[in-house]
């Protein structure tokens, strides 16, 4: 992919770092095919190459991000499942991060928008703010139909029992394998209370 980055533009370490990035992309769609967001509703724009192409744009013409590039930049997962067909070795997470970084410092949100987040950011964190999170979907659930379209969503999303808690630090190890290293398990914050039997899981 063609640049057109100014040398004055280059001397920023973020924009010098994404330049050599949006560079090796070579336009072939490979990354289309295993990009769940393309998959399910079909728009380019909605694919890594789409991104590539708005973030390329964004960041050329040194714009504030619009609220068309903040919706389709926000829809991208994160999976880093492009990464593993890209025949170019393009490093989409670096575009993708530098493009949220951009995007905070030139877009401000709708107010609703930065509600949601903030309670996220607030919440998610925190088994025991997850759990009451959860208990307070529960009461929620029977008025779904009265609360707008995110939290209808995030209600959906919310299982409707509560999994039974597990101490991953007295999970029991297989006595039939010998102990040879010692490894690190980052149990996550929601999974310890959504799914806590896949941390027992993977330990067994």
């Amino acid at each position: 992919m063609q640049t057109r980055f100014t040398a004055r533009q280059l001397e920023n370490p973020t924009i010098a770092a994404s330049e050599p990035i949006l560079r090796k992309c070579v336009h072939c769609g490979f990354c289309t095919a295993t990009c769940p967001t393309y998959v399910l509703l079909g728009d380019e724009l909605d694919s890594p190459r789409g991104r590539i192409y708005l973030i390329k744009e964004m960041l050329e013409n040194d714009r504030p991000a619009t609220s068309a590039v903040v919706r389709h930049v926000d829809r991208c997962l994160s999976c880093l499942s492009c990464m593993t067909t890209c025949p170019s070795g393009v490093h989409y997470q670096h575009l993708v991060d530098h493009a949220r970084v951009h995007i905070e410092r030139t877009y401000r949100r709708p107010f609703a928008e930065r509600w949601l987040r903030a309670t996220l950011a607030a919440v998610l964190p925190y088994p025991r703010r997850v759990r009451a999170a959860l208990a307070a979907a529960a009461l929620a659930r029977p008025f779904a139909r009265l609360l707008p379209a995110p939290l209808r969503a995030m209600l959906g999303l919310a299982p409707r029992r509560r999994a039974a808690e597990q101490s991953v630090a007295n999970a029991p190890a297989s006595a039939a394998v010998p102990r040879r290293k010692r490894v690190a398990l980052v149990t996550g914050c929601v999974q310890t209370v959504i799914a806590p039997e896949i941390n027992a899981a993977t330990i067994r």
